[in-house]
């Protein structure tokens, strides 16, 4: 059990850190868990975004999920321990009465017991990993356990990759501001050198244009140099960061 779980969290990190998208992984995240934890129950990982609530599971779990997620009435056990912060235990489907029509649908199912534990991310909430069998009671105090192990590894693992993909978008949203400003910049060279101004009056004659025509500065620049040069402006060139090693190796 102990060799299972570590060779799991092992791929549990490569699917988090290597991947573009964290939702994209959901799915192989979920089958990674399965295969993982006691008896290889059949799983489903939540999380919560801002544009809203996306779900992922394992082969033999997914379809099941998409499709109660078409009739779901926005609550059950993976999102009460999301809102709740703490792990919610059915040991048996037939005997619960919460979520309103949820039980009778996991049935049809097959599915006699769930386990939902809370995924947290510096101490916030911010999904859910669900754990179904076809059989009640089936989540014993060792799968338990494996699982809120799993759910830490998993909360460490999302906050990294969260915190990757929001660097990620932070540069890129700079490279765009400071390509941007290049362009600005080349096309108030342009408009100083045909008026014979500085700076300020160049940019007060594109910002002048730019509001008559109810276009943005950055679109008139791209024109100015075009018009100019025949071709649109070059990108300009950011040059990455060396890694620690290669910069010691250099020295």
């Amino acid at each position: 059990m102990a060799e299972e779980l570590a060779l799991g969290m092992s791929e549990l990190t490569a699917l988090l850190l290597t991947g573009d998208d964290v939702a994209e992984s959901l799915c192989a995240v979920a089958d990674t868990v399965a295969r993982m934890l006691p008896d290889h129950p059949m799983t489903g990982v939540t999380l919560t975004r801002e544009q809203g609530t996306i779900v992922g599971g394992s082969s033999d779990a997914h379809a099941m999920l998409m499709e109660e997620s078409r009739f779901s009435e926005g609550y059950d056990p993976g999102l009460q321990a999301i809102n709740t912060a703490q792990q919610v235990s059915v040991p048996d489907v037939a005997a619960e009465h919460r979520w309103g029509g949820y039980s009778m649908r996991m049935l049809a199912y097959g599915i006699n017991s769930i386990y939902a534990q809370p995924l947290s991310v510096d101490g916030e909430p911010v999904g859910a990993l669900s754990l179904y069998s076809t059989r009640p009671h089936s989540f014993t105090d060792r799968a338990r356990r494996a699982a809120t192990l799993t759910a830490e590894h998993l909360g460490v693992l999302l906050a990294v990759a969260t915190g990757t993909a929001r660097q990620a978008k932070l540069t890129e949203q700079l490279r765009a501001t400071l390509a941007s400003r290049s362009t600005i910049d080349q096309a108030l060279g342009i408009l100083m050198a045909e008026r014979r101004c500085d700076r300020d009056e160049a940019f007060d004659i594109l910002r002048g244009r730019s509001q008559r025509r109810n276009v943005r500065v950055a679109v008139l620049a791209v024109e100015i140099i075009e018009t100019v040069t025949g071709r649109k402006p070059a990108s300009p060139h950011f040059a990455e960061p060396e890694e620690p090693s290669r910069q010691r190796r250099r020295s």
